[in-house]
């Protein structure tokens, strides 16, 4: 989310610059994605002192996704709410979703509700990896797959849309001005008088 605040202006002054919108989305996406994997990292590292994990590559694939899911839920959030807002919700969400809906401390399985949240896939998956020695969770990973891409897509749609408004405003303002007068060749002139 911070990210995508923070340059919002200087991809703005880029874009009115001529630089193209893929590539742009791209490096940010890039940097996002980048971002969430360090945390990832951290977070693994810390788990592996003090945790014991039946299947170490299922536990790390599902917190990856995660962590992917709810950075592109942040990106999407930023430019619709801004900082504040924005930050509020930004915690509100995975709270709501993965530490009280998906919680299997609260309740043994989650309601029929929490199942389309974006946490259920990843976190069955989770779960899953930490208590069980083999895989058997294939369609929550589809469904945690398929928010993962949706959330990037409707992210990558927004960071466009709001470039082209960006690229918009400035065609409209070169029109409004309407277009400059002509030069006359060969330096200034002054203009002719009656006799």
């Amino acid at each position: 989310m911070f990210i995508i605040l923070d340059s919002r202006a200087a991809d703005r002054r880029l874009v009115l610059a001529g630089e193209r919108t893929g590539p742009l989305l791209a490096g940010r996406l890039t940097l996002i994605t980048l971002a969430a994997l360090l945390v990832t990292g951290v977070s693994l590292a810390v788990t592996a002192t003090v945790a014991s994990i039946s299947q170490w590559g299922g536990y790390i694939a599902a917190s990856a996704i995660l962590a992917l899911t709810y950075a592109m839920i942040g990106v999407i959030l930023a430019p619709l709410f801004g900082r504040v807002a924005g930050v509020l919700i930004a915690f509100l969400i995975p709270f709501l979703d993965l530490g009280i809906a998906q919680d299997p401390m609260l309740r043994p399985a989650p309601q029929a509700w929490a199942h389309v949240l974006p946490g259920y896939g990843g976190f069955r998956v989770l779960t899953s990896a930490i208590l069980t020695p083999g895989f058997s969770q294939t369609g929550p990973l589809l469904l945690a797959l398929a928010w993962l891409a949706g959330a990037t897509v409707a992210a990558a749609l927004l960071f466009r849309h709001n470039m082209q408004t960006t690229r918009g405003r400035k065609a409209s303002r070169s029109r409004s001005r309407g277009p400059r007068p002509a030069r006359p060749k060969g330096g200034l002139s002054r203009p002719e008088t009656a006799p």
